[in-house]
Order: C-alpha cells, then structure tokens, then sequence
C-alpha cells in the first residue's frame, strides 16, 4: 500500500482544518466514501455562508468533542442551525484548572500519545453514545471537530478510517497534516501559555507521527484492532458492519 497525500482542507472562513475522511484508499481495494465524514477544528467562526455550504455539503449532525468550558468560550456555530442535529459528547473534563493563587495550569496528560490511549481505554461508554448517533445518519454528512481538529477528532478519524480498511500509515498521514494547517495558531497558543507563565510542553501542540503511532499499537495489541476495540465498546456485528459500509459508501 502506498503512502499517499493528506486531503486539503475545504476553503471555509474561519476553519483552517476541515476536511473531508473520503478518498483515502483500502487494503481492499477501494475507497472511503466521500461526503459521508467531515473532521474539523472549532466551528465557533462559521459564517451564515459557511453554515449553508455545509449543509448543503449534506451535514446533518454535528459531533462537538470540547468541554464545556470551551463551548462556554466558542460556542458552536452550527448548534440549531436548520435540522442539524448537535450533540456534545465530552472526552475531557477541562482543559485549564485555577489553582488558589488564581493562576492557570493545563489538565492535560504530559505525553500526548498517553491521553489517545486513555480515550480508547477509559472512553468507551463516551465512544459507544457516539457511534450510535452516527449509525442514524447513513448517505447523510457527520461533521466532528474539537478545538484543533487534532487530538479528539483525529482519535475519531482514525477510527472510522481503521474500520474502512485504510492502512495504518496513511491515517497517520492524514493525522499529521493537522500540524500543518494550523501551525500559525498553535504557534500563537505557545506564546500566550508563555506569556502567562504556564508551563506547557509544546509537543502537545504538535501532531508528530509517533502519537497516533502509540494508539494504533494499543489498539491493536490490546483489543486485536479496530473490531476488536468496537466490540469492546459495546457495538454489535450489525453496527460494526453499518459503520464500515458509511465509511465506504456502501449503503445497506
């Protein structure tokens, strides 16, 4: 299997990492299906343009992985907008806690590649109320974003590109295109911790090959790969199978 290019983000005001999960080839000789997925970073600056095209893009639910503090910040531009269903499943309590001296520290693991394995570990019950939303919106588009459109979609990304057959080396490919694209705004996000005299790794902010690495091998090593992990999850054959034929354009 060749490598092959990450797909661009759409051209959308306000989004520098909304992308599209189809095109991507399988093990098995096709392709993921275009239209059905959208990852995406925080959709808080949609214009009324953007808001349309997406819908009629197809988009008809809108996974939002931030916290609550972040939504209480951004608040999601696409939440009541015509039929769009929004839902806010959460894999992380809160970015920033305040110690009694009123200063700001990050709630966040040190190794990035530690917080993806404890999604897939500790996140199950979160993961399953996911993929059953998804499962009611088969031929029609799922839009999912967190913040950046790094670390909480792109652990959904890689799912959904696992369980379409696409190697392992090119959803990596796919994950670590998001540093990339929004390079100038973790950039700016390093300077304001520093400035606040938060101590941060800045690894965090990046999305080197080695993170989703780490998750790939957990899954595979501790739940016999992505089917494996479904199950643990608490999806059926029936699902399963529901949620590869979505990801490959093969409707039932």
């Amino acid at each position: 299997m060749r490598n092959v290019n990450a797909n661009l983000p759409l051209k959308l005001e306000g989004s520098k990492n909304t992308r599209e999960l189809g095109g991507y080839p399988t093990l098995e000789g096709g392709n993921t299906a275009n239209g059905q997925f959208l990852r995406s970073d925080s959709p808080s600056n949609f214009t009324n343009t953007n808001k349309q095209r997406l819908y009629e893009y197809g988009v008809r639910l809108a996974i939002d992985f931030r916290s609550s503090s972040e939504i209480d910040e951004a608040p999601c531009a696409l939440k009541g907008y015509k039929d769009i269903e929004y839902i806010n499943p959460q894999l992380i309590d809160a970015i920033y806690s305040t110690d009694e001296s009123g200063s700001q520290n990050i709630e966040l693991p040190s190794v990035l590649g530690d917080m993806y394995i404890s999604f897939l570990d500790d996140k199950k019950a979160v993961y399953l109320g996911v993929f059953k939303a998804i499962l009611g919106y088969e031929g029609k588009c799922v839009f999912f974003n967190c913040s950046a459109g790094k670390d909480r979609a792109g652990m959904l990304a890689m799912m959904l590109l696992k369980v379409a057959g696409v190697a392992d080396q090119n959803i990596v490919i796919d994950y670590q295109a998001t540093g990339g694209y929004i390079k100038e705004d973790m950039d700016r996000a390093l300077e304001n911790f520093r400035s606040q005299g938060i101590d941060f790794d800045e690894d965090m902010l990046k999305s080197r090959p080695i993170h989703m690495q780490r998750a790939i091998e957990h899954m595979n090593a501790a739940y016999g790969g992505i089917f494996g992990w479904l199950k643990a999850v608490g999806l059926n054959e029936g699902e399963i199978a529901k949620l590869k034929g979505m990801a490959l354009g093969s409707y039932s």
